[in-house]
C-alpha cells in the first residue's frame, strides 16, 4: 500500500516507522521546506518501544503524482487543516483519506474541500513524543479505530487491508460504523489531559497522582458528557472518567501534544478540544464554565509565550 502521511509531527513520525515496519510503501508530506530538506537530509530517529532504528522515508513538499497514493493520512495540527487540505486539492487529489486528528470540525473542513474524495476518520490512543524535528519517541500503546463517513467508501475490502497493515504495524486496531461517536469519545479524553498536561508541566500519568488535578480532570470530563448526551452522541466507552484515567495509565510516559506545543511555544488544539466544547455547549444550552475557564488559561500562556 502507498501511503503519504500530510503533518511530520509526533504522531505523523510515529505512524510513518510503524507502517514501514509493516511493509508500506510511505513518503512524508510537510510544506514546510526548510523542515522537509532537514528530514531527507538528517532521516528520521525512529525510537520505538523496544527497537531504536534512523528511517530514510522520502519528504516531498507537495504530493507530485497524486495517482500514484492509496492513501492520504492528515496528521497535522487541527488547526491547520484547512491549508493542508487546499494544497491537497490543489494537487488533484480525489482518492482515499483518513483523518487521524485531534479535536472536532476536521471531518467537516476535508469534505468542504475534497468533497469526491471517500474520507475516513479514526482516533487514535497511541502516544507519541517529538523529541526534536527528526525524532520521534514511542511513548504509549493504545488502540486505534476508525470507519468510512459515507457506507460503502471505500469500500469494506480497503478498509480491511488497512486495518490488517495497521495490526502487522503493532497497533491494536478496530474497524468502527459510528465515526462521530469516535471522534467524541477521543475529544472527550483530550478534553481531560491535553490542557491540563500543558498547564501544569507535567506527563500524562502524574495527572491521577495529583488528588485535586484528578478531581478537576473528572470535572472537565462530566461537564463535556453533558454536551455529548445533548448531542446524542454515544461514548465508545462505559465510563467516562474511568477511562480517561486509564489512558492517563497507558500513556503515563507521554507529554501529551499541547504540552508539547506549549514548551516549544507554539499555537495549541486547545479552540478544537475544550473551546470546541464550549462552543458546542453553547448552541444546545449546556454551560461549560470549566472548560471555558481552561480554554482561556491555555490562550494566556500562548499569549506569555508570543510575548516572550
Amino acid at each position: 500500500m502507498k501511503i503519504a502521511i500530510v503533518g511530520p509531527g509526533a504522531m505523523g513520525l510515529l505512524l510513518t516507522g510503524l507502517l514501514h515496519k509493516a511493509g508500506a510503501e510511505v513518503t512524508i508530506i510537510d510544506y514546510n521546506t526548510e523542515r522537509a530538506r532537514e528530514l531527507n537530509r538528517d532521516g528520521i530517529h525512529w525510537e520505538g518501544i523496544d527497537d531504536n532504528i534512523t528511517l530514510n522515508i522520502p519528504v516531498s513538499t507537495d504530493l507530485k503524482d497524486s495517482s500514484n497514493i492509496d492513501l492520504i493520512i492528515l496528521c497535522v495540527k487541527a488547526y491547520q487543516t484547512e491549508n493542508a487540505v487546499r494544497s491537497i486539492a490543489k494537487d488533484n487529489y480525489n482518492g482515499i483519506l483518513l483523518t487521524l486528528q485531534n479535536g472536532v470540525g476536521n471531518v467537516e473542513t476535508v469534505k468542504r474541500h475534497l468533497p469526491d474524495a471517500s474520507i475516513i476518520a479514526g482516533i487514535t490512543s497511541e502516544g507519541a513524543t517529538l523529541v526534536s524535528r527528526n525524532h520521534v519517541r514511542h511513548a504509549g500503546c493504545g488502540e486505534t479505530a476508525f470507519g468510512p463517513i459515507e457506507k460503502g467508501r471505500p469500500d469494506k475490502l480497503f478498509l480491511d487491508q488497512f486495518s490488517d497493515l495497521l495490526s502487522r504495524s503493532s497497533l491494536k486496531t478496530k474497524i468502527s460504523m459510528d465515526v462521530e461517536n469516535l471522534i467524541w469519545g477521543k475529544l472527550i479524553i483530550n478534553v481531560g489531559i491535553n490542557a491540563l498536561t500543558g498547564i501544569l508541566r507535567v506527563r500524562n500519568g502524574q495527572l491521577i497522582e495529583l488528588a485535586p488535578i484528578r478531581k478537576l480532570m473528572a470535572d472537565l470530563v462530566n461537564e463535556a458528557c453533558l454536551v455529548a448526551q445533548a448531542k446524542g452522541i454515544t461514548l465508545p466507552y462505559p465510563n467516562p472518567v474511568a477511562r480517561v484515567e486509564e489512558v492517563c495509565k497507558l500513556t503515563s510516559e507521554n507529554i501529551s501534544s499541547m504540552h508539547q506545543d506549549i514548551l516549544k511555544g507554539s499555537v495549541t488544539e486547545i479552540d478544537y478540544i475544550n473551546g470546541a466544547v464550549v462552543r458546542e455547549g453553547e448552541s444546545l444550552n449546556v454551560p461549560c464554565p470549566l472548560n471555558y475557564s481552561i480554554t482561556q488559561i491555555i490562550h494566556g500562556i500562548q499569549e506569555c509565550n508570543i510575548l516572550h
